[in-house]
């Protein structure tokens, strides 16, 4: 295997070319400075290093609770107040994890340092965490080709590993949770694999995870599949939360106004209004609510919230509770076939099918919602065409009417104060009530949760059974060690540690054989397919087969800590103020 190279251009250290041909031309040079910098105040020397590697950003805690996001060039972006001491980071994609001292487990986005979710996962303090990768995708063409509702549903799998003291959590794409209770407490992952996972512990053992299954494929094919129809039922009920608050703007003021209006009256609301409509009269003691409490300036923010709230709510309904619950019964018949041919996770079919009634059911809900909010809205906009004739009279404006008597005087006494709408969301008004009983979507949705419930303790079930947790291998060493890890390499597993008295990186494999050693180390990481140790003067990049000695270029700073990704080297002083990104030719 060639070894690797390294170039160097700026000796000031300011920014270069990251052009290819250009490093490669360059006969003296061993690495690219990108940038060098310093950062305002000193961190802690305990503070954690990480790369987000999908979009090469650099992770750094200062203090015990923040975390900072800079760019290669040193440019800050944002920073992040995780509420407790940060414990661990791991990054995939373009979302970073963070481990607390709380006992959460907390996802961010990396473009922003948004928070996207806490893990609803109860932990004991948490020992390690690392989010994988796998090479398994959703084949089905039909559910990949359907359009996009939500750009992050993934048709991938991944799944982030959670190690607390008393167990070993995988939560697979951010969403599904699978809990196993395990004596281990695992450092470091050597194996990504998904159904042969390897790990060491802390008491120097090579652990290994299996997760046995009669098809790997129907296996990653259902977990992505129920990861999906959880994300849509979440997505479902937050999007019903804001439906509700949106309604109830508009339903809160109207129902103030009507029993402003039946105040005034002091007689039944409803037959005064209808002689109202009938006869054109209009009674002096309501003056004042014309004039005053609604007016020109109610009627304005009434027509507004009505179109505002009730075209808002009726995009909301199709796009994201009808168009989601459609994907939900696609899933569940693929979800249902696949269970039928392999049954890799021990699914019962018959909760499978009783679910997917259900959500047929919640469907026809849906859709009957929104041809009341259709129907509701109609009613109200001839409602207020008949109050804007009333508030223009007296205003002494010219009258104008574009109202239907029948249809509206069926609308006061039908429907006015008995909503069609308000049967499908919680509420308590004084005036408003809805028609008929309940049939709120929020007890409806839950009720699927809880049916979905049913299948994903079958999961837990199926894992609690079948997931083999066991010692691979022991790892001894005639001298003491410490800052163990390890990774694979090809087909080859490789351990790494620091010895305790002198600080010599040694590299084995799994049967004992050293690869190399490094003297003075003082630090190392794994990269893809190889490692980087740093010491007081050089670089060394070591495989397998090779081992390549790399002379650092003149930095302003001792170098004493890194990061490493692919393509960069993080380095640091000791008291992590003075930094340099240098760039890997691979």
């Amino acid at each position: 295997m060639p070894s690797k190279t390294f170039s160097i251009f700026s000796p000031e250290f300011k920014y270069i070319s990251c052009d290819p041909d250009e490093r490669l031309a360059d006969e003296d040079g061993e690495v690219s400075v990108v940038h060098v910098g310093q950062f305002p105040l000193k961190s802690d020397p305990k503070s954690i290093l990480a790369w987000c590697p999908k979009m090469n950003l650099l992770l750094m805690t200062r203090d015990k609770n923040t975390l900072h996001c800079f760019r290669i060039r040193g440019e800050e972006i944002y920073f992040v107040n995780n509420g407790a001491e940060i414990k661990g980071i791991t990054c995939h994609e373009k979302n970073f994890c963070l481990s607390g001292a709380d006992k959460t487990i907390k996802i961010y986005d990396s473009s922003d340092g948004k928070l996207i979710k806490t893990l609803d996962q109860k932990f004991a303090d948490i020992e390690f965490i690392h989010w994988s990768s796998t090479n398994y995708q959703l084949k089905n063409k039909v559910l990949k080709s359907l359009p996009i509702i939500y750009n992050d549903i993934s048709y991938n799998l991944d799944y982030l590993v959670i190690n607390d003291e008393k167990s070993i959590t995988f939560t697979i794409n951010k969403v599904l949770n699978i809990n196993i209770v395990t004596k281990y407490q695992i450092r470091s992952q050597v194996q990504s694999a998904l159904f042969e996972q390897k790990y060491l512990d802390d008491s120097q053992r090579l652990i290994s995870i299996e997760i046995p299954t009669k098809s790997r494929e129907a296996y990653a094919d259902s977990m992505i599949l129920l990861c999906q129809v959880i994300e849509y039922l979440e997505r479902s009920k937050s999007t019903l939360s804001e439906i509700e608050k949106e309604l109830k703007t508009f339903y809160v003021a109207i129902n103030r106004y009507l029993s402003n209006l039946k105040t005034e009256i002091k007689g039944d609301l409803l037959q005064d209004l209808g002689d109202m409509l009938l006869t054109g009269t209009i009674p002096d003691n309501t003056k004042d609510f014309w004039v005053n409490q609604f007016g020109e300036r109610g009627l304005k923010k009434m027509n507004k919230l009505l179109e505002i709230v009730f075209e808002e709510c009726h995009k909301k309904i199709f796009q994201y509770l009808i168009a989601p619950m459609e994907r939900v019964i696609a899933l569940l018949d693929e979800l249902n076939g696949i269970t039928k041919w392999k049954n890799p996770i021990e699914l019962d079919e018959k909760d499978i099918n009783k679910l997917t009634k259900e959500c047929q059911a919640e469907l026809k809900a849906y859709t009957q919602f929104i041809w009341d909010l259709k129907e509701e809205k109609e009613h109200y906009e001839e409602f207020f065409n008949w109050w804007k004739t009333i508030v223009d009279k007296f205003a002494d404006k010219e009258e104008t009417n574009s109202y239907s008597t029948s249809k509206l005087l069926e609308f006061i006494h039908a429907n006015l104060l008995q909503s069609k709408v308000l049967q499908y969301i919680s509420t308590d008004f004084d005036t408003i009530k809805q028609l008929g009983e309940r049939n709120l979507l929020s007890e409806s949705q839950q009720n699927l949760s809880d049916s979905f419930q049913v299948i994903l303790d079958q999961v837990d079930d199926y894992h609690q059974s079948n997931v083999e947790i066991s010692v691979y291998a022991e790892i001894y060493h005639p001298t003491p060690s410490f800052d163990m890890r390890g990774s694979t390499w090809g087909l080859q597993i490789v351990e790494a540690h620091t010895d305790y008295y002198d600080k010599t990186l040694e590299v084995w494999k799994a049967n004992g054989q050293v690869i190399d050693k490094v003297e003075g180390a003082r630090g190392f990481e794994f990269s893809d397919k190889d490692m980087v140790a740093l010491t007081k003067d050089s670089l060394y990049v070591l495989d397998h087969a090779t081992t390549t000695p790399v002379p650092l270029p003149d930095l302003p700073f001792e170098p004493a800590h890194l990061a490493v990704n692919s393509k960069y080297v993080w380095i640091t002083d000791k008291n992590k103020v003075h930094y340099a990104v240098l760039k890997l030719v691979l």
